[in-house]
């Protein structure tokens, strides 16, 4: 499960709703709440928008705010880092003080958890947890994430437990129950997120696919994959009759599909996604995967991907990006035949990222590079956290045999 990306989908929600104001009441009937303005579709154009009332008043928080949250939106869409580095711009004014506004240490916090800086976010998110802000909620909910993303499910249940009061039931279930499963209750979490999910009314859309994505996931565990499909496709549905993206989920569904061999499903669903990497690579894998079956209608297809990635695999190690350490020992892993390269990434990777994906890899990794010994962090976690997954089960069982032929 990817539990930074579907909760990064909640954070601008969060963060909304711990900072808002008391409700308003109007004086009379004739006082104008609101203007309405013509709807368009969010992008770039928006974003240039914002960038230049922020350029007139960059020392202004709600100019370099909506600037910033822009960009985390945009960067989470795209996959692209230069939305971060827009953001942590807008906060350049207030980036090294102790004492920023609350929101603005909030944003501050995602932004240093989008780049794996999770001791400088911690200083962040423990500072608002200790203040009287609105915001100490939403942070011990991205607290819960940077624990879910670390593999502590027990820390990050404490967290979720915390703010569960102060916010929707859905967005509290959703996040309890996310920690439940990673701490081997998957049936239980699963039945409770499915009883939230069905008492919700009114749910946004970022918490809506959230909740989803979670369902789904935890239903893959449990070995229940017609339940995951109708998450999947729910997921999906709100996706695109909101027009967005969110990569998370397509990744999520995508390796569902791989884990399948429908090779074909994966094509059709990531086709239109070529410029989000993680998507990028399984289209690859699974026009890989067509090609070694016999299809060979897309064959340049994949070497100019596999070209592609290679490129901005390459990139991000020039930049000291170490955010993709996962998806490039998958690279290594299916499309390169480097199963010890794959492995040393995921090394790498688990240091900072534990979820149950990065196990997977990491066996996998192990097995084809005829290292299972090397595996035993990821044993020694799974016996810690009491994790229950069908696939993990099949890895463990499938570590000392002989990596199969490619």
């Amino acid at each position: 499960m990817r539990s930074s990306a579907l909760f990064a989908a909640l954070l601008p929600f969060l963060a909304t709703t711990a900072a808002a104001d008391p409700p308003y009441t109007p004086s009379s009937d004739s006082v104008v709440l609101e203007r309405v303005a013509v709807p368009r579709l969010p992008g770039t154009a928006t974003l240039s928008e914002l960038r230049e009332s922020w350029a007139v008043q960059p020392k202004s928080v709600p100019a370099a705010l909506a600037y910033a949250r822009a960009g985390v939106e945009l960067n989470r869409r795209e996959e692209d880092p230069r939305y971060l580095g827009y953001a942590e711009a807008a906060l350049r004014p207030w980036w090294d003080r102790i004492n920023a506004p609350p929101e603005v240490t909030l944003l501050r916090a995602s932004l240093r958890l989008a780049r794996l800086d999770y001791a400088a976010a911690e200083v962040d998110l423990q500072a608002l947890i200790d203040s009287s802000a609105p915001e100490a909620h939403a942070a011990r909910l991205t607290r819960a994430t940077l624990r879910l993303s670390q593999g502590d499910p027990q820390a990050a249940r404490r967290d979720c437990e915390a703010a569960s009061a102060h916010v929707s039931p859905l967005v509290a279930a959703t996040c309890i129950s996310a920690a439940r499963g990673l701490a081997g209750d998957a049936n239980g979490a699963l039945a409770s997120l499915e009883e939230a999910i069905a008492a919700a009314d009114g749910v946004t859309l970022g918490v809506d696919i959230a909740a989803h994505s979670v369902a789904a996931e935890l239903a893959l565990r449990l070995g229940k994959r017609d339940a995951a499909q109708r998450h999947f496709d729910h997921a999906l549905r709100r996706m695109r009759a909101a027009q967005t993206t969110d990569p998370g989920l397509l990744a999520s569904y995508a390796d569902f599909l791989l884990d399948q061999g429908d090779n074909a499903s994966v094509r059709a669903l990531l086709a239109p996604y070529p410029r989000q990497d993680t998507l990028l690579l399984r289209l690859a894998m699974a026009m890989n995967g067509a090609r070694r079956a016999g299809d060979s209608a897309g064959a340049a297809s994949v070497d100019e991907y596999v070209a592609r990635l290679a490129q901005r695999f390459r990139e991000m190690r020039e930049r000291n990006d170490g955010t993709h350490l996962r998806e490039q020992a998958l690279f290594e892993l299916e499309l390169r035949d480097n199963p010890a390269g794959a492995l040393e990434l995921m090394k790498q990777s688990w240091v900072k990222l534990r979820e149950p994906i990065d196990a997977r890899i990491y066996l996998r990794a192990a097995r084809a590079a005829q290292q299972p010994d090397a595996a035993r962090p990821v044993l020694e976690w799974l016996q810690q956290t009491k994790l229950d997954d069908v696939r993990l089960a099949s890895a463990l069982v499938a570590l000392n045999e002989p990596p199969p032929p490619r």
